[in-house]
């Protein structure tokens, strides 16, 4: 028997997602300018009263970029290419998140804006109980499941006995991934003040089980 229940909740925190990316001719020099701009995005958060050190950093990555130029035809008349070393890219990830306040959300994002740095911003909402949602709505799964076989079993005068097996399948509106509740800010110049007036959607989690039955009787 299955059973599905869904558990909503408001959207109490907002999660920024930071994506700062660039190139230079030399692997120092990369590396000194990604440490520069996130020493300037985190100064700006800070400036907009979110604490230093609930800022986390991720996927750093600087590698060797190669351009292709074209070095002539072969036999057949296609073209053929010859890779070069181009400089080195680098990029980085800088997150943070707070209780949901649309004051301190256009605080923040107007002061990364004034730094230049030009990241890449998406933001998004989530509840901050979601484990506490996934077990809600595991539960009420399972009630629904159990109470539709037990109708089901006893209108043939039978009874629902020993459980045998459950499988389960969980979903979410907020995912860190695939499916973020939010907005996204490409790169721009500095800004005049604004206010941001969002009010997210409820955060949703759904759950769903598959559960097997003796019937006795």
């Amino acid at each position: 028997m299955r059973g599905r229940a869904i558990v909503t909740a408001p959207s109490d925190i907002t999660v920024v997602r930071l994506n700062v990316s660039g190139k230079e001719k030399d692997f120092a020099k990369a590396v000194k300018a990604m440490s520069a701009s996130t020493t300037k995005l985190k100064d700006a958060i800070e400036a907009a009263g979110i604490p230093r050190e609930s800022l986390k950093t991720s996927a750093l990555s600087v590698h060797q970029v190669f351009r292709k130029e074209k070095i002539g035809e072969d036999r057949y008349g296609h073209a053929e290419y010859k890779e070069y070393p181009d400089g080195f890219s680098y990029d980085q990830n800088v997150s943070y998140e707070f209780g949901t306040d649309n004051e301190k959300l256009s605080r923040s994002i107007g002061n990364i804006l004034n730094t230049k740095v030009t990241p890449r911003i998406e933001f998004s909402y989530r509840n901050s109980d979601m484990e506490g949602m996934k077990n809600r709505a595991l539960s009420e799964a399972c009630r629904h499941a159990l109470e539709e076989a037990t109708t089901i079993v006893e209108s043939v005068g039978a009874r629902v006995g020993k459980l045998i097996s459950v499988e389960r399948s969980f979903s979410t509106s907020y995912d860190d991934d695939d499916d973020r509740i939010g907005c996204s800010i490409a790169s721009c110049s500095a800004l005049e003040p604004m206010m941001l007036d969002i009010d997210p959607e409820d955060t949703s989690v759904e759950q769903s089980v598959t559960m097997v039955w003796e019937i006795e009787g």
